[in-house]
């Protein structure tokens, strides 16, 4: 019995450890009434006035508590409700800071970089344009949090031969638009069955797709579903490959919940690594993703071994031995040997391995797409 009671103890504390953990985030975002509800919840969890017990019975008291907390939770659920998401962007001041420093990027892009905007069954998507129209086309897909003019450092060794089409993923901060927040792509093959169609739209039946993060996710199921359509498939740091980590999703989660400067810089710093160029390049983008965003996006699922197995196209891609999102790179390495035509590069590199090791992945894209 004593076990018992020490495990419920246990049970208990992690239970008002975790409410007291969330009453702060709602403080911290300003919802005063929630936060007043859960600090009482957790005063009730903590301690029930022994009298009651003494007057009546134990079953008395532990209705009464049992009770107490049933209505501070009723009075949160229907009287003080969280707001229905309306947009992912949680002010209208951090969007236009966001667009800002997205145009700021684009400003060293090629000359004659075009946008363009494509209607689609969940929105407005938007498109970054450069390279030649006489040339083949290639898409490109941005890593998470990101957005398309995160290739900047990659587009050199590919301007002169391509037409280059680089999406703004719909459902991220960045510049395509949700029609509505709540009804957007939710798995790979409604992701992949949208790329498709816009890729009708921009008259591309075939060609080479890169994918970095998220875009890898969304890439490699593009190449599943539709592979027709995809020539080659290069990867950068992709999700898909391995399951994401729960120390992930608390560090990402955190810093939404938690708008503190020394928890956002924390987590991108985590997230982007070290390298110098990747924080200064995409630091402030990054932070203010997390400060301004609470993004509509499906889990990327991995792929599984008989998806990977059917693919017989050729792949290259690249791994980071510090990146903190797809993790231990052997093991992601494992996972992608069941694809049949498969090159892996491993380099010393956090997520962003494509912005982190330009050089060295420029002229391996180089020797993947040329054979030279």
């Amino acid at each position: 019995m004593k076990i018992v009671k020490v495990i419920l103890q246990i049970i208990k504390w992690i239970i008002i450890t975790g409410i007291v953990l969330f009453s702060l985030a709602t403080l911290l975002n300003k919802s005063y009434p929630q936060t007043i509800i859960f600090w009482l919840i957790a005063a009730a969890l903590i301690y029930w006035p022994r009298c009651i017990d003494k007057k009546w019975n134990k079953k008395t008291y532990l209705i009464s508590r049992f009770g107490f907390i049933v209505i501070l939770l009723l009075i949160r659920f229907f009287i003080f409700p969280s707001e229905p998401k309306n947009s992912i962007y949680l002010n209208e001041d951090l969007k236009t800071e966001l667009y800002n420093i997205y145009d700021e990027n684009v400003e060293s892009w090629p000359a004659g970089t075009k946008d363009i905007f494509l209607d689609t069954e969940y929105g407005k998507v938007h498109v970054l344009s450069c390279g030649s129209e006489n040339n083949p086309p290639l898409i490109m897909i941005h890593a998470a949090s990101m957005g398309a003019h995160s290739w900047l450092e990659n587009l050199e060794p590919l301007l002169d031969r391509y037409h280059i089409y680089s999406f703004d993923n719909i459902g991220e901060g960045n510049k395509s638009e949700l029609d509505d927040v709540t009804v957007f792509p939710k798995n790979g093959k409604e992701l992949a069955d949208l790329y498709a169609t816009m890729a009708n739209e921009l008259g591309i039946e075939s060609c080479p797709v890169f994918g970095a993060s998220n875009g890898g996710f969304i890439a490699q199921n593009y190449a599943y579903y539709y592979p027709e359509k995809v020539e080659k498939l290069a990867l950068f740091g992709p999700m898909g490959l391995t399951q994401l980590s729960g120390k992930s999703i608390f560090m990402l989660g955190a810093a939404t919940m938690y708008p503190l400067d020394y928890i956002r810089n924390s987590v991108t710093q985590w997230a982007l690594g070290d390298s110098q160029q990747v924080l200064e390049n995409y630091g402030d983008w990054f932070n203010c993703i997390l400060r301004g965003t609470i993004p509509s996006l499906p889990a990327p699922v991995p792929m599984t071994t008989d998806q990977k197995q059917k693919m017989n196209l050729p792949v290259l891609l690249f791994l980071g031995t510090k990146d903190a999102i797809v993790g231990n790179a052997e093991l992601a390495k494992k996972t992608a040997l069941d694809y049949p035509d498969i090159q892996i590069e491993i380099l010393n590199s956090g997520h962003l391995i494509a912005v982190e090791q330009a050089e060295s992945v420029n002229q391996k894209v180089a020797e993947f797409l040329f054979n030279e």
